[in-house]
C-alpha cells in the first residue's frame, strides 16, 4: 500500500537540574492509504479511508551518560504515555518505557573504552487489539532488532477468506531487551560489536512467541560524515517463527540509545 501522512507535531519541554528532562509531545496529522493489494491483511482495508489522528503526551528522561557518542558508563531513561483521540477517528492510550545502561570493561593507555550494554524496552496499549490502527501498533525487526526485516517482528493479518497474510500488522505489546559489546579497534573511527538481541510483539502481554538473533558489526566514525557512528551489523536469527522475514545485514547511524 501508499501511505500519505499530512500534519505536524510540537514539543514543549523542561529540563530539571542536569539529569532529568519533562516534555509533552503534541501531534495532529491525517493518513491516507490507497492502492493496497488485493490480499492484503483486513486490518489494511479497515484504515483505507483517510484517518484523523491527535494525540497529547507527558514524558520523561533521565541520563547520566558519561559520552553521547562514545557512552561507557551510566544509564538513560525514558518512560511516557500518549493518549489519542482528542479529536479524530481513534481513541487509544500509548505507553512506553526503556532503559539502557552501559558498563565499562576496560580502557587502553590512549583512553579508549570497551564498554557493554544492556537496552530493554516495553511498549503497551491498552483495550482491544483494534483499539490502535495498524499503523500506530508496535513492530520490531531492522534497526531495532536485528537479524530480522523491518517491521518483521509482529502478529501477521488475516486476508478477506481467512487465509493467513504474510504481512504483519503490528500488536498491541512490545518487550526487548537486548546486550551489546563494543570494543575500539582504531582510534575512535573502528569499533567492533557483538550483539544478541531478544523480544517480542504479540496481541497482548504474551511470550510464547520469543525470538532471539545474535551478531557482529563495525562502526565507524567519521565526524565530518556523521555526528554519530554509522553501524554495518550481521545477525542472525536463533528463535523466529516461521512467518518472520529475517535480513543478515542491517545498516543504521548508532545512536547511544534506541
Amino acid at each position: 500500500y501508499d501511505e500519505t501522512r499530512t500534519g505536524g507535531s510540537l514539543r514543549l519541554g523542561r529540563q530539571f537540574g542536569s539529569r532529568w528532562n519533562a516534555y509533552i509531545p503534541l501531534r495532529a496529522e491525517s493518513v491516507a492509504l490507497s492502492d493496497i493489494d488485493a490480499d492484503a491483511p483486513v486490518d489494511y482495508f479497515e484504515a483505507e479511508d483517510e484517518s484523523v489522528l491527535s494525540s497529547v503526551g507527558l514524558h520523561f528522561t533521565r541520563s547520566s551518560l558519561d559520552n553521547q557518542t562514545f557512552p561507557s558508563e551510566g544509564n538513560r531513561i525514558d518512560f511516557g504515555a500518549d493518549q489519542f483521540g482528542l479529536v479524530g477517528d481513534y481513541t487509544f492510550t500509548k505507553l512506553d518505557a526503556s532503559y539502557a545502561v552501559y558498563f565499562k570493561l576496560a580502557e587502553d593507555v590512549l583512553g579508549r573504552t570497551t564498554a557493554i550494554q544492556f537496552n530493554t524496552r516495553v511498549g503497551y496499549i491498552p483495550g482491544d487489539t483494534d483499539a490502535a490502527p495498524f499503523f500506530e501498533r508496535f513492530y520490531l525487526g531492522g534497526q531495532n532488532f536485528r537479524g530480522f526485516n523491518y517491521r518483521a517482528i509482529a502478529p501477521v493479518g488475516l486476508r478477506a477468506d481467512g487465509s493467513l497474510s504474510d504481512d504483519t500488522v503490528g500488536g498491541n505489546f512490545l518487550f526487548f531487551a537486548g546486550l551489546e559489546l563494543r570494543k575500539p579497534i582504531f582510534d575512535e573511527i573502528l569499533s567492533g560489536v557483538l550483539f544478541i538481541d531478544t523480544g517480542t510483539v504479540d496481541e497482548d502481554v504474551a511470550f510464547d512467541k520469543y525470538r532471539v538473533a545474535v551478531g557482529a558489526g563495525l562502526r565507524v566514525y567519521v565526524p565530518q560524515v556523521s555526528p554519530v557512528p554509522l553501524a554495518f551489523d550481521f545477525g542472525f536469527p536463533i528463535l523466529k517463527e516461521d512467518t518472520d522475514e529475517t535480513r543478515v545485514f542491517t545498516f543504521s547511524v548508532d545512536l547511544p540509545f534506541r
